[in-house]
């Protein structure tokens, strides 16, 4: 993994949350957007921890964007103290994995990783509601519910989706092996034409599949 801050703190920090992860190794650091181009054109890590805010020309949203059209196989999680639903919008559709801040353990923020390598899209428990509300507000989507048939299990999948419940949590919650939730949230990824669950969220909540009440 690969963590780019323009600051020594938050750098140190990560780096000793992760020193004890297992199987997730700290492979190389950055302090700019270009360093971080350079970084990953010599490390090729999986995963990168992207400072969110950073100066000069190459900054959280360009370094993002450039990095996965080089490297469309990483996974970039937003890194930082920002609780604004505008910082999670913008960095997610600069094509981040997951936003994670920096006031959470170790245990977190290893979690939130593993989540972002199984295409989970960590984001904020506490700030989901409030995305979603501005997304909500966005012009509708040019087709209607009758267009998306999803079936009971896929509802059901969908609602633990937008708690927040992890694949594990779903398989043991309705009773299915996780190869088969899986199966489940591709089919549903398909039909809602999302990448990840926040997509899948956000669209089904556009499209009144859900409410904000199923959060």
């Amino acid at each position: 993994m690969l963590v780019v801050d323009d600051s020594v703190l938050p750098r140190a920090a990560a780096r000793t949350m992760l020193g004890t992860a297992t199987g997730l190794r700290l492979v190389g650091e950055a302090s700019s957007g270009e360093g971080a181009l350079q970084a990953m054109a010599r490390l090729k890590p999986d995963l990168v921890l992207m400072d969110v805010h950073m100066p000069f020309l190459f900054d959280d949203t360009a370094t993002t964007t450039e990095l996965l059209a080089q490297y469309p196989q990483a996974k970039v999680i937003a890194w930082t103290v920002s609780e604004s639903s505008d910082d999670l919008l913008r960095m997610m559709r600069a094509g981040c994995s997951g936003y994670v801040l920096k006031d959470v353990g170790p245990a977190e923020l290893q979690r939130a990783l593993w989540s972002a390598v199984r295409s989970e899209s960590p984001v904020p428990r506490k700030m989901i509601p409030e995305v979603l509300r501005r997304v909500s507000e966005q012009s509708p989507l040019s087709h209607s519910t009758n267009t998306i048939a999803l079936t009971s299990r896929e509802m059901q999948i969908l609602r633990g989706v937008a708690k927040g419940l992890p694949t594990k949590r779903l398989a043991q919650q309705l009773g299915l092996r996780v190869p088969s939730v899986e199966t489940h949230l591709h089919n549903l990824f398909r039909k809602l034409n999302a990448s990840n669950r926040g997509e899948a969220v956000s669209t089904a909540l556009k499209l009144g599949l859900i409410t904000l009440a199923d959060l």
